[in-house]
């Protein structure tokens, strides 16, 4: 097969892709920049093709044994290629955006049900911007949320964080932004992404840590099972600084938390499972991360314990 017709089966299979198929698919993206260019040509050409008035209360006969399965296929495929090459043509007139912007206040959550059947969750001290006449895209400007995307080929879900645009191909995953970091994690499908002019593809089970001001990069391995995990008030900690842990409280509980010394900068790794109580939570971490901590107004302040000075 050409590289345009690999990416129309692609872009018809994912309607039942198997877990494998998505690893597979993954791959082929990452083969090479081409393969990514091409499927995103065939989504854009999808989305933009309609079936011909005449064919739209057409009842399809049933199909014989003998008959050859694959023909509405390959006329689907047909019919997608033909649409690749309008895709730099005019764009139909949409409505007016409506821009609807939500955001929590710090130890605040939040559930939101897009039209097209998208469920976000967002963390405290988050906010997310969205067009309601395009519920297909959207943009976390700071924060975490859990996207629960609902699969639709022909017009794959993109978040924008920061300077980097998820692809979301129908999928569960975790997004945080905090700063220059960013961090995506998936549970379920996949998501396609290019953080620093590298085109990822991530299925469930994987993720990466991004620092856009250091420009570091990191795939990792997480556990399906502790994505989102924070809404059961789990913190899943991969090397994390006890900075990093301190904002992140900040948003959870709405206190300040600052960190003196070279503490700031020690990384964490482990699941610390959270009460929903800040004043015994942030003690209680400081004593699993061995630190002292005190209060002074209500500021918390964490710092080295004596033996690490």
């Amino acid at each position: 097969m050409t590289l345009e017709e690999q990416a129309i089966d692609w872009h018809i299979r994912q309607r039942d892709m198997s877990a494998a198929e998505w690893d597979a698919f993954a791959t082929w993206l990452e083969d090479s920049p081409a393969h990514a260019r091409a499927y995103d040509a065939v989504a854009m050409a999808d989305a933009q093709l309609t079936p011909p008035e005449h064919m739209a209360d057409v009842v399809p006969e049933p199909v014989a044994a003998n008959d050859n399965a694959g023909w509405g296929r390959w006329w689907l495929m047909g019919g997608v290629a033909a649409a690749v090459a309008l895709v730099a043509g005019p764009v139909a007139l949409r409505s007016r955006p409506d821009i609807r912007i939500e955001q929590t206040r710090p130890g605040e959550t939040r559930q939101i049900a897009l039209n097209d059947g998208t469920r976000i969750e967002l963390s405290g001290g988050s906010r997310l911007r969205y067009d309601s006449h395009d519920t297909r895209s959207a943009t976390l400007e700071q924060g975490q949320a859990l996207f629960r995307v609902r699969h639709d080929p022909s017009a794959p879900f993109e978040l924008q964080a920061g300077d980097v645009a998820i692809r979301d191909m129908g999928t569960v995953f975790d997004v945080r932004r905090q700063g220059d970091r960013l961090d995506v994690s998936v549970a379920e499908g996949a998501v396609s992404l290019a953080p620093l002019g590298e085109r990822i593809a991530l299925t469930a089970g994987q993720g990466i840590r991004l620092d856009e001001g250091g420009h570091r990069l990191s795939r990792v391995a997480v556990d399906p099972a502790m994505v989102g995990g924070w809404r059961e008030g789990l913190l899943d900690l991969d090397g994390e600084t006890v900075g990093t842990i301190a904002a992140r409280l900040q948003s959870a509980y709405g206190m300040r938390i600052a960190v003196e010394g070279p503490l700031v900068d020690r990384p964490v790794t482990g699941v610390v499972r959270m009460t929903g109580d800040g004043d015994k939570d942030v003690p209680r971490l400081a004593k699993l991360i061995g630190a002292g901590w005190r209060q002074s107004g209500g500021d918390w302040i964490l710092r080295a314990s004596n033996e690490d000075r």
